[in-house]
């Protein structure tokens, strides 16, 4: 009888378990930063080139988005009182640990934020909303003159993704989807109207004019020294773009446009954002 041990071998299958297994492993050493730079701002205003640009050029190392928020959303059960920021920050111990932070779904939550990381420096993106809710739309491959969600697009958005579409468990009000999208977009402006002194605002448009001066401004601004050229990476895309070559009337309609000019109107004047209509 042959009494030699057995060599199980275990397959771990696809590189997407293999990676899991590897950031599992890495979070039960990571500790969470005392001190980051934190980058908040609406979905898709431009927070990913930020982040990404200013820690490539201070050489700094980045979160670009919480993993786990991607799959398993639990961050409204902050507001709901479901979960403490505290818990909420272990849970994604090492996406906090690293020195820039950016998760645009955290940019509802800035007093609960001040209050775990006092030392934190943060930045605020702010972009035009009409420019901001069409690109969530392209983002969700709902056209721009649409009033109702059908089940069909429905079918594209995630649960990570109805919390933005749906603000109702911020305490948003809204006849349609639509509307609900402009009121977060006011819920993120006032966070920052009401916070001045304590955000660095960027404004998109800034960005897209002058990307390199823009970053190099920022890092000074937040007391880091930019010790890398980022030339070569200022026209990376970072995320999937938007269609920006649509005017806002086509994309909308006259009604949605309308729906979203008066919601924001007074957020888009503080912010040198003209109405159309």
């Amino acid at each position: 009888m042959d009494n030699k041990p057995v060599l199980k071998t275990i397959h771990v299958g696809s590189p997407g378990i293999l990676r899991r297994i590897v950031r599992g492993a890495r979070s039960l050493t990571a500790k969470i930063h005392p001190a980051p730079i934190i980058v908040l701002g609406n979905q898709k205003s431009g927070t990913t080139a930020i982040a990404a640009l200013l820690a490539e050029a201070t050489g700094l190392a980045v979160t670009l988005d919480l993993e786990r928020e991607f799959t398993d959303p639990v961050i409204d059960r902050i507001k709901t009182g479901g979960m403490s920021m505290e818990a909420f920050v272990k849970r994604n111990r090492l996406d906090f640990s690293r020195d820039v932070i950016k998760e645009p779904s955290l940019s509802v939550f800035f007093p609960e934020l001040v209050a775990y990381f006092p030392d934190a420096r943060f930045v605020m993106v702010i972009r035009d909303p009409r420019d901001n809710i069409r690109s969530i739309l392209n983002r969700l491959k709902i056209p721009g003159t649409t009033e109702e969600l059908t089940d069909s697009h429905r079918s594209e958005i995630t649960r990570a993704w109805d919390l933005i579409v749906d603000g109702s468990w911020l305490g948003l009000a809204g006849a349609n989807f639509m509307e609900m999208l402009a009121q977060r977009w006011n819920y993120i402006a006032d966070s920052y109207r009401e916070n001045p002194d304590q955000m660095n605002l960027l404004r998109y448009e800034s960005f897209l004019k002058d990307k390199m001066g823009e970053i190099s401004r920022l890092a000074h601004r937040l007391g880091l020294e930019t010790r890398h050229d980022i030339s070569h990476r200022v026209d990376h895309q970072f995320q999937p773009a938007g269609d920006r070559d649509v005017n806002w009337l086509s994309f909308f309609g006259p009604v949605n446009l309308a729906r979203i000019e008066t919601i924001c109107r007074e957020r888009m004047r503080v912010f040198d954002y003209a109405p159309s209509i």
